[in-house]
């Protein structure tokens, strides 16, 4: 990188400005002291008569008390120079403590130009080499970390290359490997295929005896169900009040007849109302307290409901048994009233 010292170097508008700024402070220096210098003389000593006035009194009746804007500093004031001092460039500012006049005011201002772009073709012509050089230290420069960042990056893809090289000769020499301990397990693999198979047939196999079997098995419980209900506990319907047999209906069958209004369903010789009601047994234990606990099971209702329930409950018990099911709650078998 190039110092400050070399920027310097390398902007000549920089320098030659730093120059006409010095120069411009020196020459403002030199007026204030020619100010001062004729401010003192004029005090000492009148004006002469071959200068013109530096500024006069409007002494005309109807601009007195009147005031007017200068074109120059546009201040309002009475006192004017003449079109001819003006035109000419002999007048001076009048709240500034230079003397210079105008014309001698523009003057320097077009030698210093004048000598400030002479200053900045000189600085230009001297320090063109100068620039050239630094110009191309900084391309050099440039080129030389461009070069050493290409240097970096290919070290690094070299690198990546070598590491993906022994990868692929690492897998490779393991598929080689294996390519020849492949024929020494081929009579394995053909053993074990053939097993799979076997066990495949065999699967099946055992899946269709299992379905015959549970087949079967379901026939088998339909059949001991059906002997459940014919002959150890025989389950039917009354539509009489009597208990004889030749009013009996089984389950299953049409009825000819209009049933009654109170059917009662049996289990063996027992029976409940089939509808659930048991408010007319509630009745007769209420009037018959004594006769329920000594009377005979044909004629106590409560008794022949007991009867039936504890019927029922050992049907499910073997209905359970039978489907291998198991009861939310352990079924009793004692019948309590």
């Amino acid at each position: 990188m190039i110092n400050k010292n070399n920027e310097c170097l390398r902007s000549p508008q920089k320098i030659a400005n730093a120059f006409s700024e010095y120069y411009e402070s020196q020459t403002r220096i030199v007026n204030l002291k020619q100010a001062k210098e004729t401010h003192l003389y004029n005090i000492k000593s009148p004006c002469k008569k071959s200068e013109a006035p530096r500024d006069f009194k409007v002494s005309s009746t109807e601009s007195e008390g009147h005031y007017k804007k200068c074109v120059l500093c546009y201040t309002v004031k009475k006192n004017f120079y003449c079109a001819e001092c003006v035109r000419n460039g002999n007048f001076v500012h009048s709240s500034m403590p230079y003397s210079d006049r105008f014309a001698e005011k523009q003057a320097k201002l077009m030698r210093l130009k004048i000598n400030r772009q002479h200053v900045l073709d000189r600085c230009e012509k001297l320090l063109a080499p100068k620039i050239k050089k630094d110009i191309l230290l900084t391309e050099i420069k440039l080129s030389r970390d461009k070069l050493d960042l290409l240097r970096l990056a290919i070290e690094q893809r070299r690198s990546i290359i070598d590491t993906k090289r022994k990868e692929l000769a690492d897998t490779t020499s393991y598929n080689n490997e294996l390519r020849l301990k492949l024929p020494r397990y081929q009579k394995r693999v053909t053993s074990l295929g053939r097993h799979a198979e076997n066990q495949r047939i065999e699967l099946q196999n055992k899946m269709s005896t299992y379905n015959d079997q549970a087949q079967a098995l379901a026939a088998l419980r339909r059949s001991r169900i059906r002997q459940f209900t014919k002959y150890i506990f025989p389950v039917y319907l009354s539509y009489d009040s009597s208990d004889s047999i030749e009013d009996l209906e089984f389950v299953g069958e049409d009825a000819e007849e209009e049933p009654p209004r109170r059917p009662q369903l049996h289990i063996v010789a027992p029976w409940i109302d089939a509808d659930g009601d048991c408010s007319h047994i509630q009745a007769w234990v209420a009037q018959n307290k004594e006769a329920a606990l000594s009377g005979e099971p044909g004629r106590n209702p409560a008794q022949c409901a007991g009867a039936a329930l504890l019927l029922a409950a050992q049907l499910s018990a073997l209905l359970a048994w039978t489907l291998d099911l198991r009861t939310p709650h352990a079924i009793s078998l004692r019948c309590t009233l």
